[in-house]
């Protein structure tokens, strides 16, 4: 995290001088440091800066207070500890590098290569909060009681990641929620989702079979069951079962 990497890394060290002078930030050392190196000039504390705000999907103003400076314009004190997302980040940088010197290189022995260190990037992904897509929708499944919610938390996730790594949009992401939650009507809900970007998800349609089944909806069990057999004949254990609830209906 506190390591720039790539090319990209070294063209925001090249640049951050002139974006410093642009907007005003010029002059003076860095003040207030705890984790990086003290000796880091402006420069590149504010590469290194930019980096974890990329990997967040944060502004500056995420973890440093505004101020209006001379000029009328708002400025960031970069120095100030008022906001508690500043403490936080400190104690998240403080992990990266335990992680990376203490426990991968120190205990385990590890070389590593800069692409290879643990960033900010390697969990979050341009979430200021990571989490799992299962997460964010047992959590909105918990919080409403219903499907309608999770589902349209899921709909609106998906238009605005996918393509990124900021949650998983695979074909088996969905089915792991049942595992999750007990509220059935709303994971079957979300399977049902589930099937519409993947329809020939067995493993979706297995779940859909269980979920319907603990729901008491044999007949959906069934035609769930069917359909799943009809994409893959050789799944021994999904046939067992439609052949026990065949003589059920």
């Amino acid at each position: 995290m506190i390591r720039p990497r790539s090319s990209l890394a070294a063209l925001f060290f090249a640049l951050a001088p002139g974006l410093l002078v642009a907007q005003g930030f010029g002059g003076g050392p860095p003040r207030n440091l705890q984790v990086l190196p003290k000796d880091l000039t402006r420069g590149e504390v504010t590469a290194r800066m930019r980096l974890i705000a990329m990997a967040l999907g944060v502004r500056c103003e995420h973890c440093h207070v505004q101020t209006t400076g001379p000029d009328g314009r708002e400025q960031n004190d970069y120095a100030s500890d008022d906001k508690d997302t500043k403490k936080v980040a400190r104690e998240m940088m403080r992990m990266v590098n335990d992680i990376n010197d203490k426990y991968l290189i120190a205990g385990m022995g590890r070389t590593l290569r800069e692409r290879d260190r643990v960033t900010c990037e390697t969990c979050h992904h341009g979430l200021s909060t990571p989490k799992t897509i299962q997460a964010a929708l047992v959590e909105a499944i918990e919080a409403s009681g219903g499907a309608d919610s999770a589902v349209a938390l899921y709909k609106s996730l998906r238009t605005r990641y996918y393509g990124s790594a900021a949650y998983d949009f695979g074909e088996l992401a969905i089915p792991e929620v049942a595992r999750l939650t007990t509220q059935r009507p709303a994971v079957r809900a979300l399977l049902q989702l589930n099937l519409e970007h993947y329809p020939r998800s067995v493993q979706t349609l297995g779940t859909l079979a269980q979920v319907s089944l603990r729901m008491g909806d044999t007949a959906a069990a069934v035609d769930a069951l069917t359909k799943a057999l009809e994409i893959n004949p050789d799944e021994q254990q999904l046939r067992r079962l439609l052949g026990q609830l065949r003589p059920q209906q």
